[in-house]
C-alpha cells in the first residue's frame, strides 16, 4: 500500500506538470498515453448526462482524479498479480465464459435456421408497420480493423475534419466507405449495447467511440441528427427479422441440435432425478 500511495503522489506531481506546460491541448500522460483535453471533456460530458449530473468544477475534478485512480490501481494490480487470485481469476472466467456462449449462440442459430435473404425481404414487405418508429438517430461513422489508425482518426476529428470525408477514405467497412459515412437510421431497439447509452446521452455533432465491436471493427461516431415517424431501412430490420422467423419456426431444429451436441461431447443426463420433492 506504501507502494501505491508513493506510486499515487508521483504521478500527481506528473499531472500537474502537465498543466503547467506549455501545452493547453494535454489533459494527463499515462504509461506514454496522452490523454488530451477534448478526449477527456468528451467522455467527461457523456459520463455526466449519463448519470444525470450538473456540471461543476468539483465534478470536473473528482471525475479525473477517479479516472487516474482507476488506471493506478489497475496497473498494480496487475504488476501484484491480482489477476491470479482465486476470486478475481473465477470473475474474468465467468465473463470470458459468458461472452463465448453468447456469440456461439447467435452463430449456431444463423447457421441452424438456413433463412434466406428473400424470405427476410418479404417479411419486411409484409409487416412493415412492425417497424414504424418514433425517434430515430441519424449516425455517420468510421470502422477500421486498425486501432492505431482509430485513433489517429479520433484525433482528426477532435481538431474538425468532417467524419464524412474521413469515412470516404479510411473506412474498411465497404458500406461506410462507399456512402461517405451515413450508417443510416437507428432506433433504440436496434443499436448495439456496446453502445446504445452513449449515444441516447449524447447531442448531435459529438463524436463517441472507438468501441471494439462483435465484428473487430473500431468505431468511431457522430451523431447527424433525429428523423421522427419513420419505417426502420430494411437493412437496419434485417437482424430483427431472423430473430423472429428462428422463433417461428419453433423449437425442433434448436432441440434437435442440443441432443446431437449431448451425443457428441459424452454428456450423461437422468431427467427422472428432476422429480424431487417439492
Amino acid at each position: 500500500m506504501k507502494k501505491f500511495i508513493l506510486f499515487f503522489f508521483a504521478f500527481l506531481t506528473l499531472v500537474l506538470s502537465c498543466e503547467r506546460s506549455n501545452n493547453s491541448n494535454i489533459m494527463y500522460v499515462f504509461k506514454g498515453e496522452v490523454v488530451s483535453v477534448s478526449d477527456f471533456k468528451g467522455k467527461y460530458t457523456l459520463w455526466r448526462r449519463r448519470n444525470g449530473l450538473d456540471d461543476s468544477k468539483e465534478m470536473r475534478r473528482n471525475y479525473l482524479m477517479r479516472e487516474l485512480s482507476d488506471k493506478l490501481l489497475f496497473e498494480a494490480g496487475m504488476k501484484e498479480g491480482v489477476d491470479n487470485i482465486a476470486e478475481v481469476s473465477q470473475k474474468i472466467e465467468n465473463f470470458k465464459r459468458r461472452t463465448i456462449i453468447d456469440y456461439m449462440q447467435k452463430k449456431t442459430k444463423k447457421e441452424l435456421f438456413s433463412i434466406d435473404d428473400q424470405t427476410v425481404r418479404k417479411y419486411y414487405l409484409d409487416n412493415k408497420d412492425q417497424f414504424y418508429r418514433e425517434k430515430l438517430y441519424r449516425i455517420y461513422a468510421i470502422r477500421t480493423y486498425s486501432k492505431k489508425s482509430s485513433n489517429a482518426i479520433l484525433e482528426q476529428l477532435r481538431n474538425g475534419a468532417s467524419i464524412r470525408m474521413l469515412s470516404a477514405r479510411f473506412s474498411d467497412d465497404d458500406n461506410l466507405s462507399r456512402n461517405n459515412g451515413d450508417w443510416g437510421l437507428f432506433s433504440e431497439d436496434v443499436m448495439d449495447e456496446l453502445w446504445k447509452k452513449d449515444v441516447l446521452s449524447s447531442l448531435p455533432g459529438e463524436i463517441l467511440g472507438p468501441y471494439l465491436d462483435s465484428e473487430n471493427f473500431y468505431t468511431i461516431m457522430e451523431i447527424a441528427g433525429y428523423a421522427y415517424k419513420r419505417h426502420l431501412s430494411f437493412l437496419r430490420t434485417y437482424p430483427l427479422i431472423i430473430e423472429k422467423l428462428v422463433n417461428s419456426q419453433g423449437k425442433e431444429k434448436w432441440n434437435s441440435y442440443q441432443n446431437t451436441m449431448i451425443s457428441e461431447y459424452g454428456a450423461k443426463i437422468n431427467l427422472d432425478n428432476l422429480n424431487w420433492e417439492q
